[in-house]
């Protein structure tokens, strides 16, 4: 895990220094004279505002660092059925005759029982293929030739269980992929992830399942601009990049020894040259333009951020007080890139990290607050991701679309929003990060496309912890509604309001290829012939009956290991949030 280059010169220092000097501190106490409105315009539901997919958020370390039940269960109920693994090859083939895949069975099951869905991190090279794990291998193919058997491992044994996998990680750095010249190492990765990346998908269809390969992982995002391209442009590697990937830490250790407080992360978060929004705009534009198979749609991924690359305490991480706010800050920023110029918002964002020094969603409550291990109590941004992410809540995991636009949204002056509709509400997130409270805040939200709505209000601060809510009253004005809310000073306040659908209800349509048969038994499922009846589809899943389901697309393969009487199920929603099921069972012999 690793920072930005930018964040580790002496700059920033100087920067966090200067924005005590000049009084920012000022600009963030200052009273408002003047009534504030937040409005959100949610486009009549009509699907065809920017999606929102399902399975946004992830935490590192779950199933893995963090194994036990309890634990896991308090992440999967908050919405964080998503997780980042990690799969050694020195550990596993350091017997080149012999592979040991103890380990990874281990922590494959734990992730199924769990009922998470990981992405795995296929890293280093076993001893008889090198010097020191870091080292590149000295036999590119028959490295590939391990991550392929690592995909026939898990889709025999653990199968449609694992799709994703990211190849190496941060090979940009010279510690991690152990080449002194930087050309070298650059042009290695690259015909690393071509060799494995080939295999591993041969392997895969062989199989029966579907996966997905992506990099390149990097951190140092200042080197972006040539590692980005050599991968997308390179005809062995781009057609098998389904995804992108990379890591977001806004500041560094240089920012802790410069005492950086609240308002200078706060600062260097919304930077228009150096924030989370900026860094993942100017990556989106390079995966645009790559030469990989549908790079208007690539997905991004996040698989690493944090508000500070360094394991140590810093100002705000693991506060009660900061610690929601600046991870609701980042969600928000991120959603609301789509409204400044990017073409989609990430498909994944992975908080770093589960459990560890100094990272963490859940640990021990100390006065340090470093993430004692002996403990996997909530931290502070735990919450945050609640109210985003769980059914309970605002249930983004489940995906939605974004609002039309949002005013204010992502600012630099204390006072920010986004807005998204799900197939249950529309949903209005508002975060004061300064200490001036907004105690009757005018909300104005048109075109909700509900009528006769009814609003809850919840609040996240450290006063609030663990989420209060209230009703509010939804008043009729000429272009929607509005309501009056109070957003205490460093407060999160989310307004959600439900309704009755002003549109036309959705028909699941369920095709199955096979009623019955042996095991193990591979069935097709479709549900192309679906309706959206009045809007567009805009989310469907489907069950498989075995604790397992997919939600990423409309016509999917599944194998049946075990006998058993399997109900298959089928949701559909639309653009207008109505939803409709259906399904069938099927028999294994």
């Amino acid at each position: 895990m690793f920072v930005p280059l930018v964040c580790l010169r002496a700059a920033g220092a100087r920067f966090a220094r200067l924005l005590v000097a000049t009084g920012l501190l000022f600009l963030f106490s200052i009273s408002f004279s003047h009534s504030q409105t937040v409005t959100a315009d949610f486009a009549s539901r009509s699907g065809s505002t920017p999606n929102v997919p399902a399975g946004l958020f992830s935490v590192g370390g779950a199933g893995s660092s963090i194994n036990q039940p309890g634990p896991l269960n308090t992440l999967t109920t908050a919405g964080l059925d998503r997780t980042r693994i990690w799969i050694p090859l020195q550990q596993i083939f350091a017997n080149k005759n012999k592979p040991n895949f103890n380990y990874l069975d281990k922590m494959l099951e734990t992730v199924r029982t769990s009922g998470l869905h990981p992405l795995a991190v296929i890293y280093d090279t076993p001893s008889w293929l090198a010097s020191k794990p870091c080292d590149a291998p000295s036999s590119i193919w028959q490295w590939g030739q391990l991550a392929a058997s690592i995909v026939a491992h898990t889709d025999k044994t653990f199968p449609g269980l694992v799709e994703d996998y990211e190849i190496w990680n941060e090979p940009e750095l010279v510690t991690s992929l152990c080449i002194s010249n930087a050309t070298t190492r650059r042009n290695t990765y690259v015909s690393l992830f071509a060799e494995a990346a080939v295999a591993m998908h041969k392997q895969a269809e062989a199989d029966g399942e579907t996966i997905r390969t992506g990099g390149p992982v990097i951190s140092q995002l200042s080197q972006a601009p040539t590692w980005i391209p050599a991968l997308l442009n390179n005809s062995s590697a781009a057609p098998y990049v389904d995804f992108v990937s990379f890591h977001l830490y806004p500041t560094g250790q240089p920012n802790i020894d410069a005492g950086m407080n609240w308002w200078g992360l706060y600062s260097i978060t919304q930077s228009p040259t150096r924030g989370l929004a900026y860094y993942y705009k100017k990556l989106e534009a390079l995966v645009r333009s790559g030469h990989q198979p549908h790079a208007w749609t690539t997905p991004i991924y996040v698989t690493e951020f944090n508000d500070n690359w360094a394991y140590a305490v810093d100002c705000c991480r693991n506060n009660p007080t900061y610690g929601p706010l600046w991870n609701s800050l980042a969600i928000a920023d991120f959603l609301n890139v789509v409204h400044s110029g990017a073409n989609a918002v990430p498909s994944q964002l992975s908080y770093f990290n589960a459990s560890g020094s100094y990272f963490c969603i859940l640990g021990r409550w100390n006065q340090k607050m470093n993430c004692d291990a002996s403990a996997t109590d909530p931290y502070p941004q735990y919450y945050a991701y609640k109210l985003f992410a769980s059914s309970d809540y605002l249930d983004l995991q489940a995906g939605g679309h974004m609002a039309a636009s949002v005013s204010p949204g992502s600012t630099t002056s204390g006072l920010d929003a986004t807005a998204f509709y799900t197939s249950r509400a529309d949903d209005l997130v508002i975060i004061n990060s300064t200490s001036t409270p907004h105690n009757s805040m005018t909300v104005s939200l048109k075109n909700t496309g509900l009528r006769s709505p009814s609003g809850v209000a919840y609040l996240l601060n450290s006063s609030h912890a663990e989420i209060s809510s209230e009703s509010v009253k939804i008043e009729s004005t000429s272009s929607g509604y509005s309501a009056k809310v109070e957003v205490p000073a460093y407060s999160v306040v989310a307004l959600s309001i439900k309704g009755e659908s002003t549109g036309e209800a959705p028909k699941a349509v369920l095709s199955v290829s096979a009623q019955s048969g042996t095991h193990p038994l591979k069935v097709s499922v479709s549900s192309s012939e679906s309706q959206g009846g009045g809007s567009a589809i805009t989310g469907r899943t489907i069950t498989f009956g075995d604790g397992t389901w997919s939600s990423w697309s409309g016509s999917v393969t599944h194998t049946y290991t075990k006998p058993g009487h399997y109900s298959i199920g089928l949701t559909v929603k639309n653009a207008s949030g109505q939803y409709s099921s259906t399904g069938t069972t099927i028999t294994v012999y």
